[in-house]
């Protein structure tokens, strides 16, 4: 199967189960084929989206979903300058060694978008083999597209989003030591650091989970910048509702499943802290009805 694949969402998936399809009647290896990086950040430098899967979780996901393997195709000025027809004959027969590609039926290929499906097909079959095309609709009927799921995200929809994805939204990133303002007023918190090209929820409280050491562990966490604290640069800290221990220097999952309420500034620590205290205890409430 071929595509950029971020997310690995509904979409993705329903092209995903037509590779294993195909790669099971050939008794082959399916190959899950994406762009690092992103398209967008060669063609249009400063443009490029952020990513909802990074290559570590995308891969991880194609591959629990059914891939034998995730090849990163390296996406350069070389690659995108590449007809339709060399990108078929040196990417997809001689580098990848492709004997049938699954794709979306919305996928497009080589110089300025020039190759449809109907284009992947006759190359496939000059080269002997065959293509194939998904649609990508499902849900509730409107187009599957990572663009729409980074809007949601960007507007603190993290359940509308899970319902494209298929699971609950998850950053991965680093434990790093942070004010340590939380662990001051009762509530300490794991201070997660992103890689910056991924995508980051809407700043707000969410209840969630994090996940470490093959455990997930309900947690409610915060995306922001304290504005109580004119702090500058947003973070994602999560209090873990069950847990106690030193996290520090730990890569972690962190999963968003329902937003609490929006970033909000308070008189003082006291406040906050009987803010923070109604927020832990619905995040309870939610993620026991969810674990």
């Amino acid at each position: 199967m071929l595509g950029n694949l971020d997310g690995v969402h509904l979409g993705h998936q329903a092209v995903l189960r037509r590779g294993v399809e195909e790669a099971r009647k050939r008794e082959t290896r399916l190959v899950a084929a994406t762009f690092d990086p992103h398209p967008r950040a060669i063609l249009w430098p400063g443009q490029e989206p952020k990513l909802l899967t990074t290559l570590d979780l995308r891969r991880e996901e194609l591959e629990r979903q059914g891939a034998d393997e995730m090849r990163a195709i390296r996406f350069d000025e070389a690659l995108s300058r590449k007809s339709p027809e060399e990108f078929v004959k040196d990417v997809l027969v001689a580098e990848i060694g492709a004997e049938a590609v699954v794709v979306g039926e919305n996928f497009r290929f080589g110089h300025r978008a020039a190759g449809d499906f109907e284009d992947l097909r006759r190359l496939m079959r000059e080269a002997g083999g065959e293509a194939y095309a998904v649609p990508l609709s499902g849900v509730d009927e409107a187009e599957i597209t990572s663009t729409r799921i980074r809007n949601l995200l960007a507007g603190g929809y993290v359940e509308e989003a899970a319902k494209l994805l298929g699971r609950p939204y998850v950053l991965r990133g680093e434990v790093v030591v942070g004010d340590r303002r939380g662990r001051q007023i009762g509530f300490p918190t794991a201070n997660v650091l992103p890689e910056p090209a991924a995508a980051v929820p809407a700043r707000g409280v969410y209840a969630g989970f994090v996940w470490f050491d093959g455990e997930e562990h309900a947690a409610c966490t915060n995306v922001g910048v304290a504005p109580t604290f004119a702090r500058a640069e947003s973070r994602v800290e999560a209090h873990l509702l069950n847990f106690e221990g030193d996290l520090y220097g730990k890569t972690v999952d962190v999963g968003f499943l329902r937003r609490i309420r929006a970033e909000k500034r308070f008189s003082g620590i006291e406040e906050l802290r009987e803010q923070i205290s109604l927020d832990v205890e619905e995040a309870r409430k939610i993620m026991d009805h969810t674990i």
